[in-house]
């Protein structure tokens, strides 16, 4: 995509929400650049009478919302949908929209089981651990019987991510070490050991080590990487912070600690709030 694009219709009252990714998008552009950047996550549910009347009350483009309604009622192909979307907008050129093609009938061969990994993989990457964490569970009831134990042993992995992205460590060292009993891997006994150090005392943590009864030499590694966080916490702009607060608590001027403390933590509770919001 190059050069200048005019703007088609106009800007929405009210956003469509994506159904699948809960994404909002506000004009027919955005809706555009949806499209390109996630055509591997597009399914059924994105030919919704939503997105038409959307399409049309919103947007106003009502002649769009005509094609659209005639696209989905003549053919199978989801890519005759978009390509409808993405030419109203002369959005891409004929190269980007082959590509954008193969990228919705690939995704249209692959197994739900496939889709729904991309799916999930796409919310864990943008943080959005609770449909990050819904979409694997939903996951875990399709495989855990199967024969992939790879892709098994991959569902296990990322919900222990999602877990100690959540600061749930218990719950994260359990389906790590359900990864490492599937597949044994380096990958999963780092995580498994990663939150058991976050999840108890020093004490307990090297107590915890000496009942394992396999190779916890990937533990040197995982305090590398423990100390490698500090440093890196510590260089941060919110390290920096926490700093300045240590600094304000130990000195005379309590008002200022606390009105500066106060900011902060909220701020933490509504990051926090956002990890754990739908």
């Amino acid at each position: 995509m190059t050069g200048i694009h005019q703007c088609v219709g106009r800007y929405a009252s009210e956003p469509l929400i994506i159904k699948n990714t809960y994404i909002r998008v506000w004009c027919l552009e955005e809706l555009c650049y949806y499209i390109c950047e996630n055509a591997d996550l597009l399914d059924d549910s994105f030919e919704s009478n939503e997105l038409i009347d959307w399409v049309g009350d919103e947007c106003g483009l009502k002649d769009l919302a005509s094609r659209l309604r005639i696209v989905r009622r003549q053919s199978v192909k989801m890519e005759s949908f978009v390509a409808e979307i993405l030419n109203a907008a002369d959005y891409v050129d004929e190269e980007e929209l082959k590509r954008i093609g193969r990228v919705i009938r690939a995704n249209r061969s692959m197994p739900e089981t496939g889709r729904l990994m991309v799916l999930a993989d796409y919310f864990l990457r943008g943080g959005n651990f609770v449909p990050a964490l819904k979409t694997y569970e939903r996951l875990l009831l399709m495989e855990q019987d199967g024969p992939d134990t790879h892709q098994l042993s991959r569902i296990y992995i990322n919900l222990g991510v999602v877990y100690a992205k959540l600061f749930c460590y218990e719950e994260a060292a359990d389906f790590y070490m359900r990864s490492y009993e599937t597949e044994n891997s380096e990958e999963a006994m780092f995580g498994h050991l990663a939150a058991k150090r976050m999840q108890l005392t020093d004490g307990e943590y090297l107590e915890y080590l000496s009942s394992l009864k396999m190779d916890t030499s990937v533990s040197a590694k995982v305090e590398d990487a423990l100390q490698q966080a500090k440093n890196d916490y510590k260089g941060s702009q919110r390290g920096g912070i926490a700093d300045s607060l240590r600094k304000l608590r130990m000195g005379s001027d309590r008002s200022e600690y606390l009105r500066d403390a106060t900011s902060f933590l909220q701020y933490e509770k509504d990051r926090y709030r956002k990890y754990m919001s739908e």
